[in-house]
């Protein structure tokens, strides 16, 4: 007995196209996240590196952990937040907040150039941060699709 077919419902044929269309995507967003990846290493390395410089410059004791803050610090609000919106995306949003303290500071009033050029490179890295998470969303959304698809390809097959 041949099952009676629904004008709306896709073919075989159909699905697979879908899901072949759904993994060429994947491995797009397979390689987007991989490059957005290194190039976070990439940054994370050379703000690393600036750091290590400061720390040359100013001494051991001027830049170390013993000047970040610890439990006991008074609270302050961070430079960055992250928001959702309504596509299921997140975006980086600078705070305004009269409680954002610069974590410059931290390391007294004289900070070197470098200092401050690990912070730039370290701020922008928030943004590919962020990237990375709404590609790796985009690629859990593909996953459950291509779980969909194949469920109704085998389902179709057995029927």
């Amino acid at each position: 007995m041949v099952p009676i077919e629904d004008k709306n419902t896709p073919s075989l044929d159909e699905v697979s196209e879908l899901l072949d269309k759904v993994a060429l995507i994947q491995l797009h967003l397979m390689e987007e996240k991989i490059n957005n990846e290194i190039i976070i290493e990439s940054k994370i390395h050379e703000g690393s590196i600036h750091l290590a410089k400061s720390r040359y410059i100013m001494g051991q004791t001027a830049v170390s952990t013993a000047r970040l803050p610890t439990e006991s610090s008074p609270e302050f609000s961070a430079s960055v937040h992250t928001k959702a919106s309504e596509e299921k995306q997140f975006n980086a949003i600078e705070s305004n907040d009269a409680d954002t303290i610069n974590p410059l500071r931290w390391f007294g009033i004289l900070v070197p150039r470098n200092m401050h050029k690990a912070q730039e490179i370290f701020q922008s890295t928030i943004t590919s941060v962020v990237e990375c998470a709404n590609i790796q969303f985009q690629i859990s959304e593909n996953i459950r699709n291509m779980n969909i698809l194949e469920k109704f390809k085998k389902n179709h097959k057995s029927a």
